[in-house]
């Protein structure tokens, strides 16, 4: 009996070494796959100098959810606590610009790469990468507008759920998003929908690059708006208050401050198009 249990003891504890290696060889490889340098060039982009460059790019800034995450002064802010997934702040814009140049403001916006190769996480390239080289000249005008504020913002925490998550695919860094969405866009439904699809490139942060869903924000396809006549959608747009005054989630905290930066006919012209699109899926 004393053998058996000698034995059974040595099992369990060769389990265990096993279970302990697992682990720390799972949380290795999470940490490469979060910090493994990416290639990029930083674009050979300056930010605009005339007049109405800031204002343009602050428009842009509301429109594409700039604030959301960096806060109102680009100090930064928590903006996710759900451990055991992850904990992340949006960094402190207004301390890190001014120690970059125009260029790598440009590929951290665009490709999801920092300034130090890093790739970054949770950062809604995708829409942004469909900024012009105008547009995002002004948008770096804006932000060098900021002075430097606060303190740094505390790095992300992933947790293990989170890191299962990046092992298993399913959380992925920007720029992998981005090379596994190349070539998806939202539908072409001709130059009288060109404007409105343009805007719905702020749409694609939640409702992804085809505005057809997001996993992660548990967003509907976009061809939910053909339900919507032009008055509940504006209406929606620039008070969060979906038609039968309703609030939905993310989208009702987030449009107001987003969305109200749009004119009657931006928001006509999205609301257009993607009614359009609503009735070439059905």
């Amino acid at each position: 009996m004393r053998r058996l249990l000698r034995w059974t003891g040595w099992g369990l504890g060769a389990l265990a070494v096993f279970a302990v290696f697992l682990v720390l060889g799972g949380f290795a490889a999470s940490e490469a796959m979060i910090r493994w340098p990416q290639r990029g060039e930083a674009p050979a982009l300056k930010a605009s100098a005339d007049p109405g460059a800031v204002a343009r790019g602050k428009r842009l800034a509301l429109i594409m959810g700039c604030h959301d995450c960096h806060g109102a002064d680009l100090a930064g802010r928590p903006f996710f606590d759900q451990m055991p997934v992850a904990r992340v702040a949006g960094p402190n814009l207004s301390l890190a610009v001014p120690h970059q140049t125009d260029g790598e403001i440009a590929r951290a916006i665009r490709q999801g790469i920092a300034a130090d190769g890093r790739p970054l996480w949770i950062m809604p390239s995708d829409g942004f990468s469909r900024l012009s080289d105008a547009e995002t000249a002004d948008l770096i005008a804006y932000l060098r507008t900021f002075p430097p504020k606060g303190l740094v913002q505390p790095a992300k925490q992933i947790g293990p759920v989170g890191r299962i998550g990046v092992l298993m695919g399913r959380f992925k860094s920007e720029p992998q998003m981005l090379a596994d969405q190349r070539g998806l866009e939202p539908v072409d439904l001709g130059p009288q929908y060109a404007q409105g699809r343009e805007l719905a490139r702020a749409c694609m942060e939640c409702h992804g690059r085809e505005l057809k869903g997001g996993d992660l924000a548990h967003a509907p396809d976009l061809a939910i708006a053909g339900a919507y006549d032009l008055a509940d959608f504006e209406k929606l747009l620039r008070t969060g208050v979906a038609a039968g005054d309703r609030r939905l989630g993310l989208m009702s905290e987030a449009a107001p401050g987003r969305f109200n930066a749009l004119t009657h006919e931006e928001i006509a012209a999205l609301h257009a198009y993607l009614k359009a699109r609503a009735q070439r899926a059905s």
